[in-house]
């Protein structure tokens, strides 16, 4: 592809959602983690199945074309994690508890109108940025190192198999495009892209990606990297025996690691075939965190509590 801007933008969404989530995850409270106990390994097997019947839910709607229901889920899930998201971000500037919830509630609403009222590549794209961030701080908040690991492990297994055996996530892909929904980031190549040109050419997945008028890159895709992104930051202790901010140190490795990752998928990508985008993301953020956990720290624990 002659220009290159459009995957100039596809990394700055996904490094952004990492760094955002980075930045952001201290002003959260211990309190909004999923799990009583962030350390047990089970943790992400029990998040994985769940991800699972709701993949298997949205499936089955799709095929029995109930997409409204879909919306209406997203929609609802929308507005809630906006809500999470923003409440501990305007507390710091209206420290009243009250007040703080209304004002988040109704950011959360005007992102759902939004959606609802003007569904383009933009506001897909900015929604998809919030949920995504909110999602990668709570899951980082969820996870100590041991389980976060498990869990990008597992999820990139299943991308894989989802991606090139069942083909799965291609139909849902195919299936929620339409519906405007926040789960894809969508980069225009041309300036007068609507979301309309997606619904031109039958499956989206199947279009070759020289005549698709965006780049597209699954939300799931920048979040999954970034809990271990959070985890490490979280959980690491602050200094070691050479290094001071060695928690903030080991967790740009697993972002540098994964910023590797995604410039090796895209060598693919700019093949025009769909690609499992988890398998080089999440092995790439991994390699990164135990390099510079390694360098920073000098043992083989790597930070994991058993």
């Amino acid at each position: 592809m002659r220009d290159r801007s459009p995957l100039i933008w596809v990394f700055a969404l996904f490094i952004a959602v990492q760094l955002a989530a980075l930045v952001l995850a201290p002003f959260y409270p211990s309190d909004y983690g999923a799990f009583p106990d962030q350390n047990d390994p089970v943790n992400p097997l029990l998040y994985v199945g769940i991800l699972i019947l709701m993949t298997g839910l949205i499936l089955l709607l799709i095929k029995l074309g109930l997409q409204v229901i879909i919306k209406v889920i997203f929609m609802i899930a929308v507005a809630m994690t906006s809500l999470f998201v923003f409440l501990p971000l305007v507390y710091q500037v209206l420290p009243d508890a009250d007040l703080a919830s209304l004002v988040s509630l109704l950011l959360g609403i005007g992102l759902v109108a939004a959606l609802l009222l003007k569904p383009e590549w933009y506001v897909v794209n900015l929604v998809g940025f919030v949920v995504g961030c909110g999602a990668a701080i709570v899951l980082g908040i969820s996870f100590g190192i041991l389980p976060v690991l498990i869990l990008l492990v597992v999820l990139a297994i299943y991308d894989a198999v989802s991606v090139y055996k069942t083909k799965h996530m291609l139909a849902l892909a195919d299936g929620v495009v339409p519906l405007r929904l926040p789960v894809l980031f969508v980069v225009p190549k041309e300036k007068d892209f609507t979301m309309d040109s997606l619904d031109r050419g039958g499956s989206v997945t199947e279009q070759p990606a020289e005549e698709r008028g965006a780049m597209l890159m699954g939300v799931g895709d920048a979040v999954i990297p970034a809990i271990l992104t959070v985890s490490v930051f979280l959980s690491l202790p602050s200094e070691s025996a050479d290094f001071q901010y060695a928690n903030l140190l080991v967790a740009l490795g697993a972002l540098l690691g994964s910023c590797v990752g995604f410039f090796v998928l895209m060598r693919y990508v700019m093949k025009g075939r769909p690609q499992a985008g988890l398998p080089l993301l999440n092995g790439g953020a991994i390699i990164g965190f135990m390099l510079a956990y390694l360098l920073v720290f000098q043992d083989l624990t790597f930070g994991i509590v058993l």
